[in-house]
């Protein structure tokens, strides 16, 4: 029996619903045990639950369906990727912009601009976060002590924990926690600029209409700008800071797959980005060295010699002045401190990925988990059914532009896996969902092009029906809109990096850093085994050691590394809580039950202050 079009799709969407149900109800059935060879503790390691296996789910909860949908319209409606076609073709001419769109430009620089001078800077407490703040304050404390970077921190993100508030109090000239924290607002700021021009990069390689692109642009912007918001700390958006990267770099490469008169200042400039991201960080940089490397591989396979060898000698060429800025020990060091995380970050700090669908109701993150899954899974359909369409190409670029903008979404879900909180699943599910957004809204106005009968073939209706959506975007909000901020916002910026530091502590903190800098003001640094990883900034002297973060050194190896640097150094005092504190479940103390011994071995009790013990030397 011959089947209609509906009868066909519908046959490969009950295939897809089916093959869901599969990988869901064998999500549990991938299990395998924990191999902790390096004997790091951490939440996961604490239930025998190896990190890997969140990842292998994720696969085959992906890669199942897909293959499904590939194999069904393969057999249904003989459809299927041509290879030859996908990697061979050519370039296409790319329309100029209409006018209409830079004055849209405009008008949303303005928002941005407004929505950031009406940052409020005055709050009812000024509350340091030891665990957030800190992950920042003691590298840059440690390298203005020192003048080194990897060699005198262990660094969490990447060089951009003590080189951004750095470059924050060198602008500002003021050294302190609020000018410290006012450099993620600046970033946030840059991050929607930037999403204004990925806005236009997208529009511009969409085949629709000239005078829909004006709608096109408006809404695609209003939604990008929106998917990052300010914080002083962790934006707990879809769109964070370290995401500038990603966005620049998107920029860039959306640009070599269509006929472009800068192409091969576009591949120098994602040399410069991969080397830089990684740099400052560790994970964005990972990923989009990852997409670098099989772009390079893509050249090699389509013969495009001179283009893959600009791409090696540009990055071989940053990568060398990069060696030389930092000198080759901090290069080696930042080797160790990236190969370090790598391994053990999800062993340390990962959380158990919700089961999709069965965690609803039971999870608080079982929900944005399962939605996070198919936000991923429907954009990886999207762009599969584009490389398969036999239809007329609704994009001016290269189909296989998309192939590696999901192997780029698919490869940044990997922070969600490794750590499966709100936050996490949040901004990991940025660019699926701005996949899923820029076909849904392609697809919607192309329909519309075909269905509506507009006799007013002109820019003005197209404009003046942005400027519609303009106002109603603004109403939606302008509750981030405040005049009086406004008119403030250079005082109240300024009163807000003059702080002083006390004002960010409460009267025990206060009391406890009082009395440390009484008794250590003979000391060159501090030695802190504690959660409260500022402290060493608060008493304006260097960790002893490069590790501030003492629970990160829970992998044997740099434990015992940490136990020879303190045998080395042979710090006075050290601060320890007087009852362990707990992370995810597990101590402190026992995440690093090596340093603790040491201690313990060759530091008695000093004295005690509003829970924390000092040791002193024996």
């Amino acid at each position: 029996m011959k089947l209609n079009n509906f009868q066909k799709n519908f046959t490969i969407f009950f295939s897809v619903i089916i093959s869901i149900l599969i990988v869901t109800l064998l999500w549990d059935k991938i299990n395998l045990p924990l191999n902790n060879a390096s004997g790091t503790k951490g939440f996961l390691v604490s239930i025998g639950y190896n990190p890997a296996n969140d990842t292998i789910r994720y696969i085959f909860f992906i890669g199942l369906p897909l293959l499904v949908f590939l194999f069904s319209s393969h057999s249904i409606n003989k459809k299927t990727i041509g290879i030859n076609d996908l990697f061979f073709e050519k370039d296409e001419e790319i329309p100029g912009a209409h006018k209409s769109i830079l004055i849209l430009s405009v008008i949303f620089i303005i928002f941005i601009f407004l929505e950031f001078f009406s940052i409020n800077f005055n709050f009812p407490s000024y509350r340091l976060d030891h665990f957030h703040d800190g992950n920042y304050l003691t590298p840059v404390q440690n390298y203005i002590s020192t003048k080194k970077l990897w060699t005198s921190s262990y660094l969490t993100h990447g060089g951009s924990d003590l080189l951004y508030p750095l470059l924050a109090w060198k602008i500002l000239g003021v050294e302190s926690i609020g000018a410290a924290r006012t450099l993620n607002i600046f970033l946030i700021l840059f991050l929607k600029l930037a999403c204004l021009l990925l806005a236009y990069q997208l529009t511009k390689i969409s085949k629709l209409k000239n005078e829909t692109k004006i709608l096109y642009f408006a809404i695609l912007c209003s939604i990008l700008i929106s998917m990052s918001k300010y914080a002083f700390l962790e934006a707990n958006y879809y769109f964070h800071h370290r995401d500038i990267y990603i966005i620049l770099f998107l920029i860039c490469f959306i640009e070599l797959f269509i006929k472009s008169d800068f192409k091969y200042l576009f591949s120098i400039l994602i040399c410069f980005i991969a080397t830089i991201s990684v740099l400052l960080h560790i994970d964005t940089g990972i990923y989009i060295n990852f997409i670098l490397f099989f772009y390079f591989l893509y050249l090699l396979i389509i013969k495009k010699y001179f283009d893959s060898l600009l791409i090696l000698t540009s990055f071989l060429i940053f990568w060398i002045i990069a060696i030389n800025l930092i000198g080759f020990e901090e290069f080696v060091a930042f080797l160790e401190n990236t190969k370090s995380m790598i391994f053990s970050m999800d062993l340390m700090h990962g959380l158990k990925y919700p089961v999709p669908f069965f965690s609803i109701g039971e999870d608080p993150n079982g929900t944005r988990a399962t939605r996070g899954l198919l936000l991923q899974l429907t954009a990886g359909i999207f762009i599969l059914n584009y490389l398969i369409s036999k239809n007329q190409k609704i994009f001016t670029s290269k189909k296989i532009l998309f192939a590696f903008l999901f192997l780029l979404s698919l490869i940044m879900y990997k922070n969600a896996l490794g750590r499966s909180d709100a936050p996490h699943l949040r901004a990991s599910s940025d660019l699926p969902l701005l996949i899923n957004i820029f076909f849904i809204l392609n697809y919607l106005l192309i329909y519309l092009e075909k269905k509506l009968i507009i006799k007013i073939n002109s820019y003005k209706f197209f404009l003046s029906l942005s400027f519609i959506y303009l106002l109603f975007y603004y109403s939606l909000n302008n509750i981030n809109y405040n005049l009086n901020n406004i008119k403030n916002y250079k005082e109240n910026f300024n009163s807000f990096i003059n702080l002083e530091d006390n004002i960010f502590l409460n009267e025990k903190e206060k009391e406890l850093i009082e009395y440390y800098s009484r008794i250590s003001k003979n000391d060159s640094c501090i030695e802190n085994i504690t959660f409260d990883d500022a402290i060493p900034y608060l008493l304006k002297k260097p960790s002893c050691t490069k590790y501030w973060a003492s629970w990160l050194t829970s992998p044997i190896d740099l434990q015992k590394d940490y136990i020879n640097r303190l045998k080395k150094i042979q710090p006075k005092y050290i601060l320890y809580f007087l009852a362990d504190h707990e992370f995810d479940g597990i101590g402190i103390y026992e995440r690093i039950e090596l340093v603790n011994s040491y201690v313990l071995a060759n530091y008695k009790k000093y004295d005690t202050l509003h829970g924390y013990l000092f040791l002193v030397k024996k």
